[in-house]
């Protein structure tokens, strides 16, 4: 790192340690299924309840529930009450967390506004990578890859939220050095402010780096699979590249995964149908 992003890291370590970092909220309609899943005398239907006040996130959750990836039986689902059921209390609220990124593309600077918008694009593609990849080899729960992959680069958003002004003010290769070299320490730090589980933050924090601490984790291995292989298609990618003179059966976490060349093969065939219908199911 220059000199002048040394000074913008340490700024932006010391706003989040003293608490003036103006990370991201949560919608009021998150915050109040957080509270009602911790309710143990409430269920499903509370649940429901507190979502339908919110018409984004109801329309949502019914869409990805009657989603392929979330329904591949077809059945379709119309009660917000059933949908909740189908997919599990924790899980609504963790797909609920995840999609909230969306909910704060809105900065100011045109230059930070696309590089969110293509950065969760660019989740979503993990995403439907690593839950494909999960479902065939079976050593992962796939809604949690696919969550895994929503929220990898999530640190992205954190970075950008408490320095938006700085970042606007430093040329754009030196912008994205800054974000690539703080967005998984970052990331993890506001999974964890938002209360979601620590496998989560371990993947934001890990991810795309092989290294002695790297974490025994299955699901930084799904999601570094699933990035090596939309890169592999020709999706360019702004962060974690990964060289293309790897071979795929050398690529470290699908080796550890014990992916195939069929398995491989199979998740390419079916990727563009899952992104485009899950671009639909998020809106």
């Amino acid at each position: 790192m220059s000199i002048q992003q040394h000074e913008l890291a340490a700024m932006i370590r010391q706003k989040f340690n003293t608490g003036e970092a103006k990370l991201p909220l949560l919608p009021e309609a998150v915050i109040k299924v957080q509270r009602i899943v911790k309710d143990e005398s409430k269920g499903a239907a509370d649940i429901a309840k507190a979502i339908g006040d919110d018409p984004t996130f109801s329309t949502t959750v019914m869409r990805l529930c009657n989603s392929a990836q979330f329904n591949p039986r077809g059945h379709e689902i119309r009660s917000l009450q059933i949908a909740v059921q189908r997919l599990g209390v924790r899980k609504v609220l963790q797909l609920m967390i995840a999609l909230s990124a969306k909910v704060h593309i809105n900065v100011k600077n045109k230059e930070l506004q696309d590089l969110l918008r293509r950065s969760a694009e660019h989740s979503l593609m993990v995403a439907c990578a690593a839950q494909h990849l999960a479902k065939l080899i079976g050593s992962a729960d796939p809604d949690e890859a696919f969550l895994a992959g929503m929220v990898h680069d999530i640190g992205i958003l954190a970075v950008v939220s408490a320095a938006e002004k700085e970042l606007s003010e430093i040329d754009p290769e030196s912008r994205l050095d800054a974000i690539c070299n703080l967005h998984r320490e970052m990331g993890g730090r506001l999974l964890s402010y938002w209360n979601m589980p620590d496998v989560f933050a371990t993947v934001a924090s890990h991810h795309g780096i092989e290294s002695d601490d790297r974490p025994n984790e299955r699901l930084i291995d799904y999601v570094d699979a699933a990035d090596f292989l939309i890169q592999r298609d020709g999706h360019h990618v702004m962060f974690d590249a990964i060289s293309e003179d790897i071979e795929v059966s050398n690529f470290p976490p699908i080796s550890r995964l014990g992916a195939t060349e069929i398995h491989i093969a199979a998740v390419e065939v079916e990727l563009e149908d899952s992104i485009k219908g899950m671009r639909q199911a998020i809106g």
